[in-house]
């Protein structure tokens, strides 16, 4: 991987996406209260070998999410507009190319935020739903 890729690690672009106070459920609870989605590639499933866990998770407006690669594996984390089209849709758009890293994005305003993994897109996508406090 060039240094650019082990550069990128927090990518925060307004539309919905910036810093504030955590707030959430759906994944494991970290010490700052954001709410975190591990990418995993032992799924143990052939079709489908690299997930997002959960794939699906619900936070307050100001609420964070906090991916993290738990793998040697290259990943992304990219906002769409849809689930069904992964299209990169500018939100945010995290690397995580070595196990330990981790990317976090902070919602500031309700709405469903899918996303999906650039390199693995055909079976490897979740959703944030941030709900009014």
């Amino acid at each position: 991987m060039g240094w650019a890729w082990r550069l990128v690690a927090v990518v925060v672009i307004a539309a919905g996406c910036t810093t504030g106070q955590p707030a959430g459920r759906g994944g494991a609870a970290v010490p700052d209260g954001a709410v975190q989605v591990r990418l995993t590639c032992a799924t143990g499933n052939p079709d489908a070998p690299c997930a997002f866990d959960p794939a699906e998770v619900t936070v307050r407006v100001g609420g964070m999410v906090r991916w993290v690669n738990t793998d040697a594996t290259f990943h992304t984390v990219t906002s769409s507009d849809r689930v069904e089209v992964r299209r990169p849709s500018g939100r945010f758009d995290g690397v995580l190319s070595a196990a330990g890293e981790e990317f976090t994005v902070t919602f500031s305003e309700p709405g469903r935020f899918p996303y999906y993994c650039r390199p693995h897109a055909e079976f490897m996508a979740g959703v944030v739903t941030v709900v009014a406090e």
